[in-house]
């Protein structure tokens, strides 16, 4: 069964009379009584009685109006959410990155824009990420570049600096710069070693010939600064970190012999078509990174 049989149908239904229902569907009125002629074949009963010049519905052409009609209600909606897609009204957009300050203040902002936009946006390690997009399960994730894979794309965005994060009342934090070799006798809290910040920081210092074992491991970065924040110990984050967090209580100094520095940048699936919603998010975290540069 087509839908043009059943735009056709329907014309007939409204005027009851197949030559006024052709001239409005534009077609001539015998080419009309044929596709109606294939359309009661299809469904294997009559649909309209013809008693001299009266064209009226039978029973089954009555059941087959109403569901016709439903058929072209559901793809009008089909098609008013759609421009409602384009236009923003609606959708879900789904995204991880490496640590919630490299998101929240643009998934912020894109709320106050756009309301109705469902966003998730999840905390992950950058192999997970890479999973997660391969399986289409997120619309882009942002992590530190290069994340080699041939199914991915990327976009740089923004040169980050690791840094040593301690308590503003921590004796390094006086220090207008660090070493490697004044953090050999400091309790050390660092990311566990899934995650990128840590295999990053683990190989500068394998580079400059230094083994740090950290007395505590942990998953997640705001775990990780509260610890700093209570003079436990000190640890190795991102400068950008620091900065979405208060400073008022914690100290980033930079590493005067190591300087480490990576890209931030957007990871997506090649070839996958991304929704009006999360085009735009991803412009707008486009536009937070190059204000920071």
């Amino acid at each position: 069964m087509e839908l043009r049989h059943l735009q056709y149908f329907i014309a007939v239904c409204k005027y009851l009379h197949f030559t006024k229902a052709a001239e409005s569907l534009r077609i001539a009125q015998p080419t009309l009584s044929q596709q109606i002629h294939l359309l009661e074949q299809e469904v294997n009963t009559p649909l309209f009685d013809r008693i001299g010049k009266k064209v009226l519905l039978t029973e089954a052409g009555e059941i087959l109006l109403k569901y016709s009609l439903r058929v072209f209600d559901t793809l009008e909606q089909a098609e008013t959410d759609i421009s409602q897609l384009k236009g923003l009204e609606r959708g879900h957009v789904k995204i991880a990155c490496l640590g919630s300050y490299l998101a929240m203040e643009t998934v912020m902002t894109f709320h106050q824009q756009f309301p109705k936009i469902q966003i998730s946006v999840e905390q992950l390690s950058t192999e997970t990420i890479r999973h997660k997009l391969l399986q289409n399960e997120l619309d882009f994730g942002i992590v530190f570049l290069p994340l080699a894979d041939r199914e991915l794309e990327s976009i740089p965005l923004y040169t980050e600096t690791l840094a040593v994060i301690a308590a503003r009342t921590h004796t390094l934090a006086r220090q207008r710069q660090l070493t490697l070799d004044q953090l050999r006798d400091e309790p050390l809290i660092l990311m566990s070693k899934k995650y990128l910040i840590r295999q990053i920081f683990d190989q500068a210092c394998q580079e400059k010939g230094y083994d740090f074992t950290p007395v505590i491991e942990l998953s997640e970065m705001d775990d990780l600064r509260e610890m700093v924040e209570k003079n436990i110990g000190v640890s190795v984050l991102p400068r950008l970190y620091v900065r979405s967090v208060s400073p008022r209580r914690i100290k980033a100094i930079p590493l005067a012999d190591a300087p480490i520095q990576r890209t931030i940048g957007i990871v997506y699936r090649k070839g996958r078509l991304m929704s009006a919603a999360a085009i735009a998010l991803q412009r707008e975290v486009e536009q937070f990174f190059s204000h920071l540069k």
